[in-house]
């Protein structure tokens, strides 16, 4: 008879604690997943908006930037229509002083309003007859034969703009401690048309890599948000948010290093994703970024730049609500687990005893033990 009993009471104790734990069983099966899915779909809300935002800025520093140089060959445009095109070589060379003093003023006010590190023009034979003071040490030279001017050819060519690849440059002028001091560059090349649309030289506008810092400064999601540039040989361009904190990199240019899984030395998912397909994409599932850290993120290569956009935030963050309510589900089942056995043994022993079954039927009785079963335990929950 004992044994009946303990086999009872263990049915009972058993019961109570599955209908107890069956909204949360229930919630954690059906409306958990739910809830997961609408969290990331957020997330690549919020990614993808960064993201964007971000392409239209640099966007508009592509556009403000070309506008810089249009000016200059507007003024240049517009000295030829009064001195005739057959003039343009001697206007840029020095010979017609008055309009060359003139111009050279323009490309002195441009470089310090805008923050260039320099500017030349050349002509159709991509021979610089002008620059900026600093840098006149590169006049009369054939830039053409210059690997950091490649993009000069093509647009002497198809008088296209274009905007170069990041690579460390330095001019002949540029020296510390006896060396040359090469710095992350960047180069727009503007064409100059003469009356019949023909290209009779170019404008390049030499830039530092701290344009595209500034244009995407404002890139931080919350605490661990971040974007940045990467070349298509998968090279950080532009300075990390959290750079301080870079593992596996000597160099003490922030800029100069591939963004690599600081264990294996393979290039981050993400960015090689970005490089490889050449497409917009993303990942919500997570992939341990350049710093080992388990992150979230979306990306888009933009043709214009030949550069990669990359919009990273911590998984941890992003998912953050998700794992507190897994954790707080993991933690009431396990709270349950002693009120529910408790309840579970004073109810078996107020049955057992006959209380609450006093002058009703069998059918009544039993619907009676379900339904306090199903409200206790919801109570429980």
């Amino acid at each position: 008879m004992i044994g009946i009993l303990k086999k009872r009471i263990v049915v009972v104790i058993v019961t109570f604690l599955l209908f107890g734990m069956l909204p949360l069983v229930l919630f954690r099966i059906l409306a958990f997943p739910k809830a997961s899915e609408e969290l990331k779909h957020g997330v690549k809300r919020n990614l993808e908006g960064i993201l964007n935002t971000q392409k239209d800025m640099l966007t508009l520093l592509r556009h403000e930037r070309e506008s810089h140089a249009r000016a200059i060959s507007d003024a240049i445009l517009s000295t030829l229509l009064i001195h005739g095109a057959d003039n343009f070589v001697n206007l840029i060379n020095g010979k017609n002083e008055h309009e060359y003093l003139r111009l050279k003023t323009q490309l002195e006010c441009t470089k310090m309003d805008y923050g260039y590190r320099g500017i030349f023009i050349c002509d159709g034979a991509g021979i610089i007859h002008i620059a900026t003071e600093t840098e006149k040490s590169m006049v009369d030279t054939n830039i053409l034969k210059e690997k950091a001017f490649r993009n000069i050819q093509e647009i002497l060519h198809d008088g296209k703009t274009y905007f170069s690849d990041v690579i460390h440059f330095s001019h002949s002028g540029d020296t510390q401690d006896g060396k040359e001091h090469e710095i992350p560059s960047l180069f727009l090349s503007y064409p100059i048309k003469g009356e019949n649309r023909d290209v009779i030289g170019a404008i390049v506008l030499w830039m530092d890599t701290s344009i595209l810092n500034q244009a995407i400064q404002n890139a931080a999601m919350g605490k661990t948000g971040e974007a940045y540039l990467v070349n298509k040989e998968g090279i950080m361009i532009t300075k990390s948010r959290f750079s301080e904190h870079i593992k596996n990199t000597g160099d003490a240019c922030k800029t100069c290093h591939v963004v690599t899984d600081p264990d294996n030395q393979i290039i981050t998912k993400g960015v090689k994703k970005c490089i490889t397909e050449k497409a917009p994409g993303y990942d919500l599932e997570g992939y341990r970024d350049y710093d080992g850290l388990k992150v979230l993120g979306a990306w888009s290569w933009l043709k214009d730049f030949n550069m990669g956009l990359i919009v990273e935030i911590d998984a941890d963050e992003a998912l953050g609500a998700l794992d507190n309510i897994s954790s707080m589900i993991k933690s009431l089942m396990i709270a349950m687990i002693i009120p529910a056995f408790t309840i579970a043994v004073l109810t078996y022993r107020k049955l057992s005893s006959g209380y609450m079954h006093k002058n009703l039927s069998v059918p009544h009785k039993a619907l009676l033990g379900i339904t306090t079963i199903i409200t206790i335990g919801f109570i429980i929950a």
